[in-house]
């Protein structure tokens, strides 16, 4: 059996092709859809999909995979899935990337855990040891806190980035660029306090996302034990299809 999993992102696509339950391809599609034409669609069986876009992006998706004549799968936010229990009093919405990144984390753990995906947003999910998604909270990502910068200040100006890293700047250009690295530190470790004080001091914690590796690195030794997973949300797609 050969699958292909899309995670349709505003500006990129990220897929994976799996045969027979090994990963044999993967890559990111940037900008317009139509670059998903040179996907290894021969053979495929299905396409399961991860939307968080909707709007047109996302029917131009399905159209060209309805011209492909492929069937293909879309991912919803769940009452319940695999043992975890949605928080939202209107389960559709939460969003489908938060959803599937939790199911997939609670699979691989088995226990309570703390999911972060620092993607252009930032947001972290409580899962409780029986499968219960206790709340979350949704931030800024890093390129969203330099997009606010340049666009609502009138004298913050700064270049690029040399380095990734926690000290204090001595430019501008450090001065907002470590600025907007210890926020999101901060927002993660204070997030993973309140966490404990919910679900206690056993727990996993996953990242993912475009900047889930750089987080992990700048957090320290307190992220010795975190596990970062590159496709967590598509990990989450077999399990919350093949239950839905």
């Amino acid at each position: 059996m050969r699958v292909v999993e899309l995670d349709v992102g505003n500006t990129a696509i990220k897929w994976r092709c799996i045969q027979n339950g090994q990963h044999v391809a993967k890559g990111r599609v940037e900008g317009a859809v139509d670059g998903l034409k040179a996907l290894p669609f021969a053979g495929v069986s299905a396409v399961r999909i991860a939307s968080v876009v909707g709007g047109s992006r996302e029917k131009e998706v399905t159209a060209l995979l309805d011209h492909l004549g492929l069937d293909y799968e879309m991912a919803t936010s769940q009452a319940e899935c695999v043992g975890v229990k949605n928080a939202y009093a209107d389960v559709g919405k939460l969003g489908v990337d938060r959803w599937l990144a939790m199911l997939a984390a609670y699979t691989k753990s088995q226990s309570a855990c703390i999911v972060i995906d620092a993607g252009t947003a930032l947001t972290i999910d409580i899962v409780d040891k029986d499968g219960c998604h206790r709340g979350g909270y949704i931030l800024a990502g890093a390129s969203l806190v330099l997009k606010v910068l340049s666009e609502a200040t009138g004298k913050v100006r700064f270049g690029s980035e040399s380095a990734k890293a926690l000290l204090p700047g001595l430019s501008t250009d450090e001065c907002v660029h470590n600025g907007k690295w210890i926020g999101l530190v901060g927002a993660v470790r204070a997030a993973i306090n309140e966490a404990e004080s919910i679900i206690g001091c056993h727990y996993q914690v996953f990242i993912t996302g475009g900047d889930g590796m750089v987080l992990n690195e700048l957090a320290g030794g307190a992220a010795n034990s975190w596990c970062y997973c590159e496709d967590l949300v598509l990990d989450g797609l077999e399990p919350a299809l093949s239950k839905a």
